[in-house]
């Protein structure tokens, strides 16, 4: 039995290696003989951490969820007016090319899962952590009185989760039709369309 520190840094140089192996050539690509080669394990040695490709493929969708969530947890935390909210989805969106690796990686392994019910319930899990963030996003902006008072939080939140999803998507299936500017140009509008417009500065109004 390998100590535990052996165990954690065997089982992070696999998931390197299984990142490397789905990022070149998909899902199609998983299995246990191709991470192990590309871990330079032998098969063996590598089922006694993933005893299948169904484990490896449930470990990248997992990894994909956890490194969003890393970084968008932070900015969560910290926001409480509207550019706070919108700093923290932007976290979310695929507007560069770090940020699409995660849910370009993820929507693949969301297709596959219509055959894995382990996969099917980590989507559904991960779907509804969005439209959660969503309700805490509309939260902040009740609470900082930039919500438009006559909208419904509830309604809203689930516009929000909408369009954050269809976002991600978009940019990640058709990055040649939303583009990264478009994309927070979007975002943009939506939150311009949920919130109180600023009252205008004195002095602010036309000269005569």
């Amino acid at each position: 039995m390998p100590r535990l520190a052996d165990h954690d840094a065997r089982r992070a140089t696999i998931v390197e290696a299984l990142w490397r192996v789905l990022r070149r050539g998909g899902i199609a690509g998983v299995s246990v003989r191709t991470v192990a080669a590309e871990a330079g394990l032998s098969p063996t040695a590598l089922r006694y951490y993933f005893p299948s490709q169904e484990a490896l493929l449930q470990t990248a969708m997992v990894e994909t969820v956890t490194s969003g969530a890393a970084r968008v947890v932070p900015l969560l935390a910290a926001a409480v007016d509207r550019t706070g909210v919108e700093r923290m989805l932007l976290e979310l969106l695929p507007v560069d090319e770090r940020q699409r690796a995660d849910p370009e990686t993820y929507l693949a392994l969301a297709a596959h899962a219509r055959s894995s019910p382990a996969l099917a319930a980590i989507s559904e899990e991960t779907g509804a952590g969005i439209r959660r963030l969503a309700r805490r996003a509309v939260g902040i902006l009740v609470a900082s009185g930039e919500l438009r008072p006559e909208l419904d939080p509830e309604t809203t939140a689930c516009s929000l989760d909408a369009l954050v999803q269809g976002l991600i998507f978009q940019g990640c299936a058709r990055p040649c039709l939303t583009s990264p500017a478009e994309i927070r140009r979007t975002l943009a509008a939506y939150l311009d369309q949920i919130c109180r417009q600023p009252a205008p500065t004195r002095g602010s109004g036309p000269t005569r």
